[in-house]
């Protein structure tokens, strides 16, 4: 249906962060400048990317609108909150809600360790089951990794840990880093650039064995929030959907206090909202 996909869509770059698999085109090159470059210069700076994520323990966005368009229809805006919190024992936990005319809520998705529930609280109805790979893929109707979650919220490619068979070239303060994809004969392409000796992930594409894009991220409108630097602005497209998602943050709380119960999922399950398994979650369409 037409409501769950566009709530689908709402909710998949604030998922997704670090999916981007595949673009159109390539990056942009000059062959008279770029050098391979020593590892341990970009080493360096996936450190910084490292303790970006490694200091900040909870994260609020204030204000945040998405604009989705698929195709050839018009494009849909939505209003959004995000809340995340890493816990003591390295656990993650994430509460979206998308918002309505009146700020009130018309869908909810928590992430509470291993376990997902989505709500769509118009049609008072949920769905709850184990956060998987599967899971995702069916809700959003694309290839999604549990672990692309993390990247998501950190605009960081590398939090998955797959840095072993990264070839980098550099031409002053520009890394273009590629790497194999998740996928076999999938091809990523990643653009670092250094401002001030800090690394801003600009571009992230991923492309098939047959070197047509899947999808791209560009990442921009990078500021200091409480002393951490990251992108307010984050532009997803999805070429086999023909789908863009612009994601833009106007304001963003880094570690202050958000108490457990903001990702509990008893008070949900317990309000008189039907909950079905999400194998009862039915194909998303355009019908």
């Amino acid at each position: 249906m037409r409501t769950r996909l566009t709530i689908g869509i709402s909710l998949l770059p604030l998922l997704f962060f670090c999916l981007c698999f595949s673009i159109i085109g390539c990056v942009t090159k000059n062959p008279g400048q770029e050098i391979l470059t020593d590892k341990s210069t970009f080493l360096s700076h996936l450190d910084t990317l490292q303790a970006r994520y490694d200091l900040t323990s909870t994260l609020k966005t204030k204000e945040m609108r998405v604009t989705i368009q698929e195709a050839d229809q018009e494009p849909d805006e939505l209003r959004e909150l995000l809340w995340y919190k890493k816990t003591d024992d390295g656990a993650n936990l994430l509460h979206i809600q998308a918002l309505g005319a009146f700020n009130d809520p018309r869908a909810v998705a928590i992430a509470n360790r291993d376990q997902f529930l989505l709500v769509l609280v118009e049609e008072q109805e949920g769905y709850l089951g184990e956060l998987s790979d599967g899971v995702l893929r069916k809700i959003f109707g694309i290839d999604l990794r549990v672990s692309d979650v993390l990247s998501a919220i950190f605009a960081n490619p590398f939090l998955d840990g797959r840095t072993e068979k990264i070839k980098v070239k550099g031409s002053g303060n520009k890394f273009i880093v590629t790497r194999p994809g998740v996928e076999v004969g999938h091809t990523e392409t990643i653009v670092m650039l250094i401002h001030g000796n800090e690394p801003q992930i600009t571009e992230w594409r991923i492309v098939d064995e047959q070197g047509v894009l899947q999808q791209s991220a560009f990442f921009s409108d990078y500021r200091v929030v409480d002393g951490i630097l990251r992108p307010h602005k984050v532009e997803i497209q999805r070429a086999p959907e023909q789908t863009r998602v612009v994601v833009k943050i106007g304001r963003v709380e880094l570690n202050g206090e958000i108490k457990d119960s903001k990702f509990e999922l008893d008070p949900i399950i317990n309000s008189g909202i039907e909950i079905l398994p999400f194998s009862e979650l039915p194909a998303l369409d355009d019908s």
